[in-house]
């Protein structure tokens, strides 16, 4: 061997590996022909001298990537990266390999220039290849070859294949509600999967049917084809049959229940992304833990129990999964109470963090007749119906944990609904003939369409609704609230201005028993402040200001010139 390499390892002893897989090693770039041959019969082939000896121009070069990708993983780089690196670079050799170039640290720019033309030619001519694909390739191989001939510019411009920029046809009503129907068809299947796997059903007798919500059953997988009837055997193996049934049935360990656990775990960590909008690699790195909720707006704040009063929070999840959440823990803590992963895979000899592939899952998408829907699908879905219902880019983002330029760049989707409302909004403001009539504005606090329409709930002595009384806005069908401090703070004195004219209306004997209609306004506005209080903290903080600010005198712009001729102004 040349001497360059006496003692000198070129494997990745830190790259995380499962029991059954062969570790990566370079030493096979240095041989003829070692690029393609199978890793786990490649030391053998070495070893018994089918490649020949090692290619002496190839030492540095090989040395140098090793050492590259080697540093890549000591600053913490992902290992799934790297694994994919390894993968590439030997791809590129092999093909170097069929071409007769030399591989070396002189010619290996020419030779990456001449292979992106080979894939380019594949995608434009041979049409075998995407251009995603081949740019995926490329700029796996390129930061590499960077780091080796220490070039500052990326070797990826030297080349014809340009960033792959999928376009983002425009959507309409019809194609966003085919989207949602069919990731809601696909949660519905989660969640009858999580339902019908309980640790019972897990160690008890198979085939496993789980009830869906159409009226059919899925039976999954469960690890063994049924056997054949006793009528349709040879006669010699009908006992040897019947001991391996019998011995089947009755084996309750996890391994040979691996394909229901796996199945439940699948749709568990698959519901988990869609509440926490966490990506794949993220959510199935998690480690199990003490987990500690803490009250947020519209849901709970997850925390680390020796964390309880502070630290960061780990993730977040609407108040409706809690329950489900919950349950999951103690099914996954009864099951693997040993493992220190939060979602626990049982792997036939794969490191822990290697790519799922969702195998038992989409099995029973097909099975059920359910569009399969990926977790980057699930996740873009989820981004997108929060954009839609916020209408706000940097919240969104901030909740999707990237950068604003990400959501917009990668994530949203055009949607024809969302811009039909926001060129109507965008007229009404700016068109002349439009602009004095504010059909959104309620002459109460909150929001109309001004349309008005008496609710069933109306008392009979109450305003009618006829978008020119505020308290009539109280009753009227196409009121709206908003969830701000403004429309908070403005009810409060819309309640005080309504207090003052009860207070101050004196009526005539007869009518002393009947209720005035300030009355019903301030017990509807002071239902409305009820619901706000109780609902979170947030808006109780808002409640709270609220009624504060009226104490003090100070009131909202809409109620407070009315305020101040019922108190008296102050000379």
């Amino acid at each position: 061997m040349h001497d360059d390499l006496r003692g000198r390892s070129l494997t990745f002893p830190t790259l995380p590996l499962g029991d059954r897989q062969t570790p990566p090693d370079l030493t096979r770039l240095l041989y003829k022909g070692g690029a393609s041959v199978r890793k786990d019969e490649v030391a053998e082939a070495i070893q018994q001298g089918q490649l020949g000896g090692v290619l002496p121009e190839r030492v540095d070069l090989v040395v140098a990537v090793h050492e590259h990708l080697a540093a890549a993983l000591a600053r913490g780089g992902q290992p799934s990266t790297v694994t994919a690196q390894i993968r590439n670079i030997t791809a590129f050799f092999a093909w170097a390999e069929k071409r007769g170039a030399t591989l070396s640290i002189a010619e290996v720019q020419r030779v990456y220039v001449d292979w992106s033309e080979h894939l380019l030619h594949r995608i434009t001519v041979i049409k075998d290849l995407k251009l995603r694909s081949a740019h995926g390739m490329l700029s796996s191989v390129g930061p590499i070859l960077n780091g080796v001939l220490g070039r500052s510019a990326s070797m990826l411009r030297l080349t014809r294949v340009r960033p792959y920029k999928r376009r983002k046809p425009p959507r309409g009503a019809k194609a966003d509600k085919q989207n949602l129907e069919a990731t809601f068809a696909f949660g519905r299947l989660l969640q009858a999967i999580c339902d019908g796997l309980g640790e019972a059903v897990i160690r008890g007798p198979r085939p496993v049917r789980i009830p869906l919500q159409d009226g059919v059953e899925f039976v999954p997988f469960t690890g063994r084809r049924p056997s054949l009837a006793e009528e349709e055997r040879r006669s010699d193996s009908v006992r040897v049959t019947a001991e391996r049934d019998l011995a089947y049935a009755n084996d309750t360990s996890l391994k040979s229940r691996a394909p229901l656990i796996n199945l439940r775990i699948e749709a568990e960590l698959l519901m988990f992304i869609g509440q926490t909008a966490m990506n794949l690699a993220q959510a199935q790195g998690l480690a199990f833990r003490h987990f500690n909720f803490s009250s947020s707006i519209d849901g709970y704040q997850v925390r680390s129990y020796k964390h309880r009063r502070g630290g960061e929070v780990l993730f977040e999840i609407y108040s409706e999964y809690r329950s489900h959440f919950e349950r999951y823990l103690a099914w996954r803590r009864s099951l693997f109470p040993g493992s220190k992963q939060l979602f626990p895979f049982i792997r036939n000899g794969a490191h822990e963090s290697a790519v799922l592939a969702f195998v038992s899952l989409k099995r029973a998408c097909n099975e059920a007749g359910v569009p399969w829907v990926p977790p980057s699908a699930l996740r873009n879905t989820r981004v997108n119906w929060l954009l839609r219902r916020s209408g706000d880019p940097e919240l969104t983002a901030d909740m999707a944990q990237h950068h604003q330029r990400t959501l917009l760049n990668d994530y949203e989707r055009p949607s024809q609904q969302r811009a039909i409302v926001e060129v109507t909004r965008f007229w009404r403001r700016n068109d002349p003939a439009l602009a004095g009539l504010n059909p959104e504005e309620s002459v109460a606090p909150g929001e109309c369409d001004g349309i008005p329409q008496a609710s069933p709930l109306k008392p009979a002595s109450a305003p009618e609704a006829d978008c020119q009384n505020p308290s009539g806005c109280l009753w009227c069908y196409h009121h709206r609230d908003i969830d701000t401090l403004d429309y908070v703070w403005s009810l409060a004195c819309f309640r005080h201005l309504k207090i003052l004219e009860s207070s101050r209306y004196c009526p005539p004997t007869k009518e002393r028993r009947d209720p005035h209609p300030a009355d019903h306004a301030i017990k509807r506005l002071s239902e409305k402040l009820a619901w706000f209080r109780d609902s979170n903290a947030k808006r109780r903080g808002w409640v709270e200001e609220a009624l504060a600010r009226v104490e003090e005198g100070r009131y909202h712009d809409q109620w407070a010139y009315l305020i101040e001729d019922m108190e008296g102004r102050p000379e």
